[in-house]
């Protein structure tokens, strides 16, 4: 039965759906708003349920067509649709050019039935009990978008504007420069560190991830017992050759018996190139035949990866974390003359727009940070511990690092989830994520009796007016019942390190009052 044609489908596929993906992540103007980007989110196994949850729209029936699929030829999504299992694929490849480990061979490997099971039950149970942590922390869209977006962005960015200016240096016009916004260091400590892991336990044990750690390859995988068509081995054809078994890298081939473990095989199709005699691939269905795993031993566990390795990796990500970040508002230095001395501790986190309360955004959200990557300035942020733990990592807007534009609802039309809700333009620029809260005695017209004002001249809505203070000075006055919480107050606020105005959020979102007449939002 000679197949070999499925391993290049399956490589095209996998390699162009990768490079759209990272594309969405890394440069959201080229295909963000555009068809590519829908058909990219689509499959989306976790997105998809979670947005189903919320409407029943034919774009949310994602995870329908992957459970199809799987019923028809196995976990073809694993090979194929998820951008973590082709970025396994690639560290494996290359780990077998380098021959780092030595020896990289994949044999058969008992299932860790209580391991992967027990992942897959606590997932589910801690978002049936409402919190999605489980699932963001291990579901393989959110975590390769997490290392995309937080990871190869900023290396993107700087390649991306060094170009330009090269072609400048030659009188082309280049292309328009990108800015990124580093989220904090804390924030990277995850991405970084699952990267490292990933990519180490791929070039030594191959798909391991996939079958012991990942929720929804394991899902997949009982789904995948019951599928029309399996990749068998038939007694008459093989020649006990061990190619198939060597190169797996699923670990699923078990020689003795000639039989594939089909709930753990991810479909790389590596086993059907290999194979002298063409005696493995899709077959018609047989009765099901279950025979007890004998204990087998285990190859020992190679060597970490080497120091040097290690920090050429963290160098490069610090290179375009230090190269491109900053993060005061609108450029703007302080202009105290003694630093602020009120604390304003904020009482919650300020959500996207369209979040509508923070406790269902929450529940639906899975921190993949595409709206971080789409965010045009740089206003939403990972948090670390402003949700909670059941909000790690989620976005948030952090008016350090920019403002929420009056004129911007991206965010709210990517979500591939529905943690934020899409909203028309009109209908975003009465949504109050929170209030704006004025501190007299951090305010410069107050400390240091100077003319300020720049509150009032950033704020779109003209929620923050002047009034009349003392010799001429004029000091902001906020009325609540027009503030969208936008932040541009915050952001432009030239007092440090407290701040004479922030925006407090609220767990529930209000609207606001539309302005009877609104001045054009400055351009910085």
């Amino acid at each position: 039965m000679k197949q070999i044609w499925l391993k290049k489908i399956r490589v095209v596929v996998s390699l162009v759906y990768l490079i759209l993906m990272t594309l969405l992540f890394v440069d959201f103007d080229w295909i963000g708003e555009t068809p590519i980007a829908s058909v990219v989110l689509y499959p989306q196994f976790v997105p998809s349920l979670l947005k189903f949850t919320q409407t029943l729209a034919w774009g949310a029936t994602g995870f329908l067509a992957v459970l199809a699929l799987t019923l028809l030829f196995g976990r073809v999504y694993c090979s194929m649709l998820c951008p973590l299992g082709t970025l396994q694929d690639i560290a494996i490849r290359i780990a077998r050019k380098l021959r780092w480990p030595r020896r990289v061979k994949f044999l058969f490997q008992p299932p860790n039935n209580m391991l992967r099971y027990g992942v897959l039950v606590l997932a589910v149970g801690l978002f049936l009990s409402g919190s999605v942590v489980g699932l963001a922390l291990l579901d393989p869209f959110s975590n390769y978008g997490r290392i995309a977006a937080d990871l190869l962005r900023p290396l993107y960015v700087l390649a991306h504007n060094d170009l330009g200016q090269l072609l400048e240096s030659f009188g082309i016009n280049g292309p328009l420069p990108l800015q990124w916004k580093p989220p904090s260091v804390a924030a990277l400590v995850f991405p970084t560190a699952f990267l490292i892991g990933l990519l180490w336990l791929s070039a030594t044990r191959g798909r391991l991830f996939c079958n012991t750690l990942c929720p929804v390859g394991t899902l997949l995988g009982l789904v995948a017992r019951f599928a029309l068509f399996k990749i068998r081995i038939p007694q008459s054809a093989c020649i006990v050759c061990a190619q198939c078994s060597i190169h797996c890298k699923a670990g699923c081939i078990r020689l003795k018996t000639k039989e594939v473990d089909f709930s753990r095989c991810v479909a790389c199709y590596n086993c059907i190139t290999v194979c002298e005699a063409h005696g493995i691939g899709y077959a018609s269905p047989q009765p099901v035949r279950f025979y007890p795993t004998p204990p087998t031993h285990l190859p020992p566990s190679q060597k970490s990866m080497t120091r040097r390795t290690l920090l050429r990796g963290t160098g490069l990500v610090l290179i375009g974390y230090g190269g491109l970040g900053h993060r005061d508002g609108f450029g703007a230095k302080p202009r105290n003359r003694l630093p602020s001395t009120v604390n304003h501790r904020k009482a919650w986190p300020v959500a996207p727009p369209g979040a509508e309360q923070l406790s269902r955004f929450n529940d639906l959200c899975t921190a993949c940070h595409l709206c971080v990557s789409a965010c045009p300035y740089g206003v939403l942020q990972p948090a670390l511990l402003e949700y909670g733990l059941s909000g790690l990592l989620q976005p948030r807007l952090d008016y350090e690092a920019g403002y929420c534009s009056y004129e911007c609802n991206r965010c709210g039309q990517i979500c591939p989830t529905g943690a934020i809700r899409p909203l028309d333009l009109a209908s975003k620029q009465t949504v109050q994520m929170g209030v704006s809260r004025f501190v007299r005695d951090n305010c410069i017209v107050y400390t240091d009796h100077v003319a300020c004002g720049v509150c009032a001249d950033y704020c779109p809505t003209k929620a923050v007016h002047l009034l009349s203070y003392q010799d001429g000075l004029m000091i902001p006055e906020v009325r609540e019942n027009l503030c969208v919480g936008c932040g541009a107050c915050e952001n432009a606020c030239p007092v440090r390190p407290y701040r004479a105005i922030y925006v407090d959020g609220h767990p529930i979102q209000h609207k606001a009052q539309r302005p009877l007449s609104k001045s054009p939002e400055q351009e910085v």
